[in-house]
């Protein structure tokens, strides 16, 4: 290499960074060697190149299909969330209020049994107790 004025420089170094750690050799035709264009080896490579590519769309399918599930389940649970939770405040579900006395009583307005809570706890704020059963 030289500069622009004129005198001769060392080349810059740098790392010489492989993807393959070692260097490809240079195909030559031998006397014993065949270059067919559908030889043993050139086929065996179409299928392993084709199991991969089977494969892989399997996987891809597969994980398209988990995907869709997801994201479909979790429009039916929040659809039946919001089914509940508006047959609750309609009025077809009722309110059940634990008297503490070992009694339930049932109200279809939240009002009413928001009510009957105050007087059975003589005042103040209606407790509520969350229970999945």
């Amino acid at each position: 290499m030289t500069t622009t004025d004129g005198s001769a420089t060392q080349p810059a170094a740098v790392i010489d960074l492989r993807v393959l750690p070692w260097r490809p050799r240079r195909r030559y035709k031998g006397p014993d060697i065949d270059f067919a264009l559908f030889g043993v080896t050139e086929l065996l490579g179409g299928v392993v190149a084709l199991v991969v590519a089977v494969l892989g769309l399997v996987a891809v399918l597969l994980v398209v299909v988990a995907v869709a599930l997801v994201v479909l389940e979790l429009w039916i649970v929040a659809l039946v969330a919001l089914t509940l939770l508006l047959a609750r405040f309609v009025g077809l579900l009722p309110w059940v209020v634990d008297t503490g006395r070992g009694g339930y009583e049932r109200y279809r307005w939240l009002p009413h049994a928001t009510r009957r809570v105050r007087e059975l706890n003589g005042g103040g704020p209606a407790r509520v107790r969350w229970r999945w059963v």
